[in-house]
This record gives C-alpha cells, sequence and structure tokens, in this order.
C-alpha cells in the first residue's frame, strides 16, 4: 500500500469509527454533513488522527473540510510537512 492510500485507509477508518459507519456507506457518501458530523464527532476525529498520525493539522482548514476528501488532502499535506521537518 502506497503512503497516499494507507493515509486515506486511516482518514476512512477512523471516520467510520468516530461516526459509527461502515467503510463502504462512507465512500459511497463522502459528504460530511450526511452523517452526525457535530463538533464532539468533529473533535474526536481529529484527536484521532493527529495522534494516530503524529501530526497537527490546521484548526481552521479542518474546520473548513466538507468532503472525506477534503480530509484527506489535509492530512497528506500535514504529514508531508511533518516529513519535511524530520
Amino acid at each position: 500500500m502506497t503512503e497516499a492510500a494507507s493515509i486515506e485507509h486511516t482518514v476512512v477508518n477512523i471516520l467510520s469509527d468516530v461516526l459509527h459507519e461502515s467503510v463502504e456507506d462512507l465512500n459511497n457518501h463522502p459528504v460530511l454533513a450526511a452523517y452526525d458530523w457535530d463538533s464532539l464527532s468533529s473533535l474526536e476525529a481529529l484527536s484521532q488522527l493527529e495522534s494516530q498520525l503524529g501530526i497537527t493539522l490546521d484548526l481552521r482548514s479542518y474546520q473548513a473540510a466538507r468532503r472525506i476528501s477534503d480530509l484527506v488532502d489535509l492530512v497528506r499535506e500535514a504529514s508531508a510537512t511533518t516529513a519535511g521537518q524530520r
């Protein structure tokens, strides 16, 4: 699995856990507002993403994400930045 695929896999699995939705449902309906994406679930997902991936996400950019692909892109950028700092 490539790093990009691994990041997408991790993001979707964390969202699946936090939102109590199947990975298949998330892939078929990638708009976060279609789920119980409230402030609590958003913060839980943020916490899990940052701790599991060892990154820090920009909160404004994170809150602006509307689709799962937006989160994946944001996590990829943060991962690349973190890797560049090592």
